[in-house]
């Protein structure tokens, strides 16, 4: 029961509002005392050792990549490149979110910078075309969750960081769950649009349409890049990390000429001041991680939950359940930081396939960003589409049965998750 102290402790200084890493620093220097003493050398090499990788550049590499995309002002070409290809079918806009959401997401990784960066081109374009407000909101606020699936993902390469997985196999089995659910959130603006005669575009001229795939074709070989990159191996994910930078700085200097000296540099300093923070927090989390294993909680919990749950679609189901509302209260990266070295191990007991169960994860904790109490996505939409969180929040109702539709398909048919990793033997 002494370890279990240090996760109690946890708990309160999260209540209390302690900052993420110093809770759980705090919590792991009483889980090692009460377990095997503390020992200041192996929290500081354990600290050291979680964040002196070469796949760990990744984060602030990819983060660069779509800050720097985003300066270009690759929103509003996206978005009507997305326009000319699915624009014409029945509730075109609708679908048209999603497109330029699933495109937007191989740049950014994160749901936050869909939200922010796509939602308020189109919630004006799809008022000016006649849809109402709250259905506009809604469909940006659940696409966004493409962000974290679609490579590159930022939480599924701190959830491999974490987790040991590959994060090559990570980004690449992302591209298919984020098909499905792309797939199943166009199925429910297709029962929209006929139950509400939304309207479609109409076809203005094949140079029209040409022109606008143009200008918006160069940002869309940023994801082509990550996985054909990955996939022939002619380079590793931080390699891919790296291309897609000088890529963004190309296409910014040399083709947009958007990007001056300033602007580069504020792009930088972003960066690392949203890079710095998710370093320390894996950092701490390795030795938490650490400390947890010193202490055998990972093993008891294991034992104590097979003894109990002999099933592993009982698993799935109590694991489901917990962190969707997890991931109405917590941040995703912290949640993933914190958990992962916890319930990870248990999934492997069950005999699930670590990449899968990254997918499911990731997916499921996405869902709480668009999720109330505290869900980023929420604030961000109902600022931008400046509608109200309960009025946005109930229009969020079958988008949320439909996500939960889509999670329950990827924990079904694990095959969608580990398909193009198996047959492109990343992570074997």
């Amino acid at each position: 029961m002494n370890p279990v102290m240090g996760l109690i402790i946890l708990i309160v200084l999260f209540l209390l509002g302690f900052p993420v890493p110093y809770a759980i620093a705090a919590a792991g220097i009483v889980i090692m005392q009460l377990s095997t003493g503390i020992k200041w050398m192996s929290i500081t090499s354990n600290m050291i050792n979680g964040i002196n990788s070469f796949t760990i550049l990744c984060i602030p590499l990819f983060l660069l990549a779509g800050k720097l995309m985003n300066a270009c002002g690759i929103t509003d070409r996206l978005f009507k490149a997305a326009r000319a290809v699915v624009g014409g079918i029945p509730g075109g806009l609708g679908h048209v979110n999603i497109l330029a959401s699933f495109i937007f997401a191989g740049m950014s990784g994160t749901a936050i910078a869909d939200a922010a960066g796509l939602g308020q081109i189109e919630v004006q374009a799809m008022d000016h075309a006649g849809y109402d407000r709250d259905f506009s909101c809604a469909v940006t606020a659940a696409s966004s969750t493409l962000g974290p699936i679609v490579p590159p993902s930022m939480p599924l390469i701190v959830f491999g960081m974490v987790s040991g997985t590959s994060v090559g196999a990570l980004l690449v089995a992302g591209l298919l769950p984020g098909i499905v659910i792309a797939l199943c959130m166009a199925a429910l603006v297709t029962v929209f649009a006929c139950r509400r005669h939304y309207p479609r575009d109409k076809f203005i001229s094949w140079r029209h349409t040409c022109s606008d795939l143009k200008n918006g074709i160069l940002p869309c070989f940023t994801p082509v890049i990550i996985l054909l990159g990955i996939y022939t191996g002619i380079f590793t994910p931080t390699e891919a990390a790296a291309i897609c930078v000088v890529y963004a700085s190309f296409l910014g200097i040399v083709i947009y000429r958007a990007l001056s000296l300033k602007t580069y540099l504020n792009v930088v300093r972003e960066t690392v001041a949203d890079a710095g923070p998710i370093c320390i927090l894996l950092a701490v989390s390795t030795f938490f991680g650490s400390a947890l294993i010193r202490a055998n909680v990972p093993q008891q919990l294991v034992a104590s939950l097979m003894s109990v749950v002999h099933s592993k679609w009982i698993f799935w189901l109590l694991f489901n359940l917990s962190f969707l509302v997890i991931g109405m209260f917590m941040e995703t990266v912290s949640a993933i930081t914190i958990l992962t070295p916890i319930v990870f191990p248990m999934a492997v007991a069950y005999g699930i396939n670590p990449i899968h169960f990254g997918i499911v994860m990731v997916f499921n904790l996405m869902i709480g960003v668009i999720s109330p109490p505290f869900g980023t996505c929420l604030f961000a939409v109902s600022k931008v589409g400046r509608v109200s969180m309960s009025r946005l929040i109930k229009s969020l109702v079958p988008w949320y049965i439909v996500l939960c539709a889509a999670l329950t398909i990827l924990v079904l048919f694990p095959q969608i998750s580990i398909l193009l990793p198996s047959m492109m033997s990343i992570g074997k």
